[in-house]
């Protein structure tokens, strides 16, 4: 056997480093508890004298013990937890004064002066109204919150499972529309909008960073993630029209060092594979459609027979099971450490993931690591310093060939034809049908080459915030921060052989491929920095009137540099690029430097928190444009009303909270290619002049029309919204109603010049565009009693786009301007012809409207589709195609469903997640009988064909599908044109996720030094209801290139895990 070990010695080396870098970071988590506890205990003797030992009891409202409460001594990292029974005992300072806290109760500071037991008595807090929620440059009290907001908070994340976060946050926040593109490992690109609207801007603790650094992120790491759904977003002035994503990591608590380690180990395979024909089945297809034809059988019936036997030389050849496996591995550790004291507190995170992919040659794999370190320092009574650090680093490899060509093999290759040729392993089948390979062959990178990347990125903020002591509510705050990022791509094309067989003489004969070999390496570097300088002021004057302002200068570089080069070999020898050779060598290279500075601020009032107000602004400024139009001002007003705090409303006892709220702002976006507003020769577009015999010469382009007015896109975001909030916020309701206009969209101007002209029209602000919209989202949560709690919690996101004005061509007639006018017409609308029915008999045919002009409907026969003749003229052409479907993969309804609930230490959280109105139509092998002669799916095998498919006489046997042909006679009989057969309502429903969890006992736990074990069993893409063909495929993930859906498949996985602290 050929033994396929690409990669391996790859990873060898990298579980070395790992080890080593797990060893560190464990000794460096103990050095630091080990310090504070040292640090603590210092000058203990010389104080001995001055303790004192005190005991109580931690319980409930209900009275109720409550287990694991943390009681410190405040100033100190002294502290313990109550027992199972809610009892504590701790040797504290004689007045000292102990800090009470649970999760999900409101703390308490208990002096003890005087006492040496006390009893404490927890409120739970329910009232989420109280909550501070991230917004742009700052925080804010939700109940205040007069913009579209919502939140997810690190428990609901982490409830998913699944090695990009992304995918653990679909269908859990109300307008956050998540697509799915594949779930290859180590690729990072689904995509995420938000109401619609676009890829939205992330900001990181603080920071714009790239949506792949978001994805990247470990969700042990997140405290919570605020989407800005509206004009709230304006603060963030570029680029944030289309909503903005702010992801708050963890910080240090005031509590003795906690440590957490986790682990999960996870089994996925596809949701779905398309079946395809074995040997016999294909035989008998490509049989059926030559004699459909009056053409010469594609195989006799004795030959037809030999392959339903399968006997020796007649084996069918399964592609799929031959290249992929059956299910692949994914193992994820997590290793963190929160706590800290009055002064310093710190937060610190390692985690590693590794997936395995799905190909049998093992040359899938991905392997990532993420490291962690938030600490704050309180410096002095007024002065506070935050200084966060992260690194990431990923490595992906894969076979050079790459997706989509593997399955294009998969898919395609005849089934009749083995993998290896005579069945000897040495040597690789030379199998190709159309354009596709031997998958097996192309799978293996020690056979095609390899594909590596590498991403290393390192993240470092520095904040430091001044109360100012002698003004009331001012404090000023500096922030700077530094990312680099380091992509390496590296590419090997090998030259390979595939073998034919010659029994005459026992040879085996070799074809190359992919000569020569080339090698090719990408570097990518990329820096970013961001400077702050923040003044916030924070009052409330008369007791009632509530003010808050901020105002923020900030500076911001981005410097990318990219180099390439690309050499080939005559002989191959290692996959370095000093041993290619220099002919025919390849190079390139750019970098960019681009610079922003703004100005932006926020002023709050809020009278007794009934009567709230808001004005934002930023000034930006963008180097694109003309001098005199490169600034712009962009501002948001919004405004609420608390009717629950209105006296005619105190007596609604259930009412918790009533608000109503509205908000307008604009916001720009900076597009189109720089410097447009300066003539100047180009080096590029001038053609080639021979000065010297045999020499070339090219020459520089003329320049082109200037365009000084270019300047800002701009998005008008109106919004109006609903709070309501039930029994003190057990159920909550919200609602928005929402619109985006943009103006000034990038077009060239529809005018037609001479040719004699030598050029063209530079970009313009033309086009304009709407979105409209409605969110919604309930939750209901309660705990029953000390032992059941549940939560339930839903959303939905309806979405439509119209496009107001369009640059384009007038209409010729009235009919074009129904077919073809962009200008105040929804987008996504697909005309298709419509299928009515199937044809039964032959006389149907005949009396049917023409299909092939002069031809009639010679080669229509009895299963084709009747097509609607929508404008009744007898003929079927593109006057009978009419609007039928909604786009493409970008579903207009998006809709989540979360149930959980706790019940004496077992939890269960189920998440149901869709999407309506849009559509998918698949092509190439998957829709088109014999694809270039190609294999084809199973389904077919439904299909309308003879009794006898030798005797022309025979009677039809109705299917689901058309009779077989060859393309050109599909196309003759118009059965591959766009319509309701092929393209599919592609509306889902799925059960996404499911987990089942139990906390062991932590009265058992303690008695072998543990605070706290949790165990799970977690699944996901459980089930999904759609539509019967889409089925075979998967819904919700992007058909792929050309829609042939060549991809990497979504895969059910199963987790199993475990949660340990200590």
């Amino acid at each position: 056997m050929i033994k396929f070990k690409a990669g391996v010695l790859f990873f060898k080396k990298r579980d070395k480093m790992l080890k080593k870098a797990n060893f560190i970071f464990i000794f460096l988590l103990v050095a630091i508890s080990l310090n504070t506890e040292i640090y603590a205990s210092l000058g203990l003797s010389a104080q001995q004298q001055q303790k004192k030992q005190i005991s109580g009891t931690v319980i409930d409202e209900s009275g109720e013990s409550i287990i694991g409460a943390n009681i410190i001594e405040k100033g100190t990292t002294n502290g313990t937890v109550t027992d199972f029974d809610g009892n504590f005992s701790l040797q504290i300072e004689n007045d000292a004064i102990l800090h009470v806290s649970y999760i999900g109760y409101y703390p308490q500071d208990i002096p003890t002066s005087g006492k040496t037991s006390i009893e404490i008595v927890l409120v739970e807090d329910t009232k989420t109204l109280d909550e501070v929620v991230v917004v742009g440059y700052g925080t804010q009290s939700k109940k205040t919150l007069t913009g579209a907001i919502s939140s997810i908070k690190s428990d609901e994340i982490v409830a998913t499972k699944s090695s990009n976060l992304v995918n653990k946050l679909q269908g859990k926040i109300p307008g956050l529309n998540i697509r799915i593109n594949t779930e290859h490992p180590g690729i990072y690109d689904n995509a995420i909008n938000i109401r619609g609207f676009g890829t939205p801007l992330f900001i990181i603790d603080g920071v714009e960073r790239p949506a792949g650094d978001f994805q990247r992120l470990a969700s042990e790491d997140i405290e919570n993630i605020t989407i800005l759904k509206d004009a709230s977003a304006a603060i963030y002035g570029l680029n944030a029209a289309n909503g903005v994503i702010l992801i708050t990591t963890k910080t240090g608590t005031n509590q003795k060092t906690k440590f957490q380690f986790s682990s999960n180990f996870g089994f996925s395979k596809p949701t779905n594979t398309v079946p395809l024909s074995n040997a016999y089945q294909y035989g008998l297809l490509r049989t059926e459609a030559d004699l459909n034809y009056g053409n010469a059988p594609y195989m006799s019936q004795e030959e037809l027979e030999l392959w339903k036997a399968g006997g020796p030389g007649y084996e069918s050849t399964d592609w799929y099971s031959e290249t992929f496996k059956n299910f692949s591995g994914k193992q994820e550790y997590n290793l963190s450490a929160q706590g800290g004291s009055e002064r310093v507190s710190f937060y610190m995170n390692g985690n590693i993931l590794h997936d395995s992919g799905m190909l049998k040659s093992g040359d899938i794999n991905y392997q990532k690591i993420n490291l962690r370190s938030n600490v704050s320092a309180q410096l002095t009574d007024n002065i506070k310093a935050n200084l966060n650090f992260s690194l990431y680093s990923d490595k992906r490899l894969n076979p050079s060939s790459g997706m989509y060509e593997i399955q294009r093999g998969v898919v395609s290759i005849l089934p009749s034809r083995p993998v290896y040729s005579n069945n000897n392993p040495e040597y690789l089948n030379r199998t190709q049908d159309g354009q596709a390979m031997n998958p097996v062959a192309i799978s293996h990178s020690d056979v095609v080459g390899y594909s590596e990347s590498n991403n290393d990125g390192t993240q470092t903020s520095i904040e430091l915030i001044y109360d100012v002591p002698f003004v009331k509510g001012l404090s000023l705050r500096g922030f700077t921060a530094l990312d680099k990022n380091a992509i390496l791509d590296k590419g090997l094309g090998k030259k390979y052989f595939l073998y034919d067989y010659e029994k005459d003489t026992d040879t085996y004969v070799p074809t190359a491929f992919n000569y020569p070999t080339n090698i090719a390496q990408n570097n990518y570097n990329t820096s970013f920095f961001d400077l702050q300088l923040q003044v916030n002021y924070e009052n409330t004057f008369k007791e009632n009137h509530n003010v808050k302002g901020t105002f923020v200068h900030e500076r911001k570089r981005t410097y990318r540099r990219w180099s390439s080069i690309n050499k080939f070999y005559e002989f191959y020898t290692n996959d370095q690029i000093d041993f290619a050779d220099e002919k025919d060598a390849r190079s390139g290279g750019n970098q960019t430097d681009i610079r922003n500075l703004s100005y932006l601020g926020r002023f709050n009032y809020d009278y007794k928190g009934k009567y709230l107000f808001e004005f934002a602004g930023r000034y930006d400024g963008s180097y694109r444009y003309h001098p005199d139009i490169r600034w712009g001002f962009f501002p948001v007003i919004s405004m609420g009303w608390r009717i629950s705090e209105e006296n005619f409303m105190q007596n609604w006892d259930f009412l918790s909270n009533l608000k109503l709220r509205g908000s307008y702002g604009v916001i720009g976006l900076d597009a189109g290619s720089p410097f447009q507003y300066i003539s100047a020769f180009s080096t590029s577009g001038g053609g080639w002049y021979e000065f010297t015999d045999g020499t070339t010469t090219k020459g520089i382009g003329s320049p082109a029309i200037v365009n000084e007015k270019l300047t800002w896109m701009e998005s008008k975001l109106s919004n109006v919204g609903l709070d309501l909030g039930l029994f003190n916020e057990q159920v909550v309701f919200t609602a928005d109603l929402y619109r985006r206009d943009r103006t000034g969209l990038l077009a060239y101007r529809n005018v037609t010049l001479p040719n004699t002209f030598g050029g063209s029209f530079p970009q313009e602000n033309l086009n304009s565009d709407r979105i409209e919209g409605l969110d919604l989202s309930l939750t209901h949560q309660k705990n029953v009693n000390k032992d059941f709690s549940y939560f339930i919690s839903g959303n939905f996101n309806y979405n439509r786009q119209q496009n107001l004005y369009v640059e384009q061509g007038a209409a010729n007639s009235s009919w074009e301007k129904y077919r073809g006018q962009q200008s105040n017409r929804n987008t996504g609308i697909i005309w298709t012809y419509n299928v009515i029915g199937q044809f039964q008999n032959e006389e149907e045919i005949l009396n049917a409207p023409i299909y092939q002009g002069n031809r009639g409907n010679e080669w229509v026969l009895p299963g084709d589709w009747i097509y609607e003749d929508l404008n009744k003229d007898g003929v079927i052409d593109g006057n009978d195609i009419k609007p039928m479907f909604f786009g493409q993969h970008v579903p207009l309804v998006n809709f989540g469903l979360t149930l959980a609930a706790n019940f004496k230490g077992f939890d269960i959280n189920m998440l149901f997640q869709g999407s309506a109105l849009f559509s998918k139509r698949y092509t190439h092998a998957y829709a088109t009988m014999f694809w270039q002669y190609a294999n084809l799916p199973a389904y077919f095998y439904d299909r309308w064909h003879r009794e006898d498919p030798y005797n022309p006489e025979s009677n039809w046997i109705p299917g689901e599908w058309p009779a077989m042909r060859e393309t050109q006679y599909g196309d003759g009989a118009r059965l591959y044109e766009e319509s309701n057969a092929w393209r599919k309502d592609a509306s889902y429903l799925r059960f996404k996720n499911l987990e089942v969890g139990y906390n062991v006992n932590e009265k058992i736990m303690r008695k072998i030094g543990v605070e706290g074990l949790r165990i799970y069993l977690n699944m996901n893409n459980l089930y999904t209801w759609t539509d019967k063909y889409l089925k075979y495929f998967d819904p919700e993930v992007t058909t792929g290139s050309r829609d042939t859906g060549w991809i990497y498949p979504i895969s059910r996985t199963t987790s199993l895990g475990f949660n340990l602290m200590f």
